[in-house]
């Protein structure tokens, strides 16, 4: 593989934990320090951050994520990926249908085992 294939790689993982409910599988993609900057919330770093985001959404709907890339651009050990995502949330309980789409920036950086992890995730929501 190269870098755009293992990059492409650790975005579907992160996809692919997101959509099966494990949050693990999502965090094992990111940097401990990863930055969040995410629509409509503060600022946040650390994976504590993208814990508190998701485990109340895992816990209540099923989630079935979309993402088409934008452009990846590498710089060393970092990328910067930009690209479009959409997501569909079915409440648990209700059956209930949300949907959300916008764009998203994620900023990844080699680590000493030559993985991508993720450490900068800044989106907003389309109007």
């Amino acid at each position: 593989m190269n870098d755009i294939d293992d990059l492409k790689a650790t975005v579907d993982e992160w996809n692919n934990g997101l959509d099966s409910g494990d949050i693990e599988r999502m965090i094992a993609t990111c940097d401990p320090k990863t930055v969040t900057c995410n629509n409509g919330i503060p600022t946040k770093v650390g994976t504590h951050a993208i814990r508190d985001k998701y485990n109340p959404l895992i816990a209540a709907y099923n989630i079935k994520s979309g993402w088409e890339y934008e452009h990846i651009q590498i710089h060393g050990d970092m990328a910067i990926i930009t690209g479009f995502f959409t997501g569909e949330m079915t409440d648990k309980n209700t059956g209930d249908v949300r949907r959300g789409e916008g764009r998203l920036v994620i900023v990844y950086r080699r680590v000493e085992d030559g993985t991508w992890k993720m450490c900068l995730d800044m989106d907003n929501n389309a109007s």
